[in-house]
């Protein structure tokens, strides 16, 4: 396979550093036309606070189609490019509910996905885990703590039907979940006495 033409960062930045603004707004324009992925991405990192909601759909959309499509459940579920939408958007926007909310998405598509088909290829079980435990600190920070409310039910449901999973991302869903609430939860919180409130 030949190598892709690139130049080290040190010189691009030289170059960019030397071109005038108008340039540059040329440069991101073009970068914006050329695919779907550099839009999201650049409105992401400019967008006012009013839009932020919109784009954070946009890459929800992503990350759900990767399991569903617009057409039904993906034949071959898509891990990485949920992966790949999730952490654009995290470094896009540095919004660290959206990107708590996305980590979660993945989440309870992949335990939907499970559940509905009785199996799931090997990325999305390991992504799945991987992706609670990132969820799990950012709910840590002390900005994450704030939103814990917010994804309080959510946690619950994929609680409960984590529990019984033939998988191992079942026993590390209920894992990370019951460490989370045990650190960071009200002590009057009875989210395991509760019973199951399924869809």
């Amino acid at each position: 396979m030949a190598e892709e033409a690139t130049i080290k960062w040190s010189e691009l930045k030289k170059s960019l550093q030397e071109s005038d603004q108008k340039e540059l707004i040329n440069l991101l324009h073009d970068l914006y036309k050329k695919s779907a992925d550099n839009r999201r991405y650049i409105t992401a990192r400019y967008a006012k606070t009013e839009d932020e909601s919109k784009i954070l759909e946009a890459y929800r959309k992503k990350v759900i189609n990767a399991y569903y499509t617009p057409r039904g459940a993906a034949s071959r579920p898509q891990y990485l490019v949920a992966k790949q939408a999730i952490n654009d958007y995290s470094e896009a926007s540095g919004n660290i509910k959206g990107t708590m909310d996305l980590a979660l998405t993945l989440v309870e598509n992949v335990m939907k996905y499970i559940h509905e088909f009785s199996g799931i290829e090997e990325a999305s079980r390991v992504g799945g885990s991987d992706m609670i435990e990132k969820f799990c600190e950012l709910a840590r920070t002390e900005e994450g703590q704030n939103f814990y409310p917010y994804f309080r039910d959510r946690l619950h449901k994929l609680y409960r039907k984590s529990e019984n999973s033939p998988y191992v991302i079942g026993d590390n869903l209920q894992y990370y979940i019951s460490n989370l609430v045990d650190d960071i939860a009200e002590p009057d919180d009875d989210f395991f006495e509760e019973g199951v409130q399924d869809n």
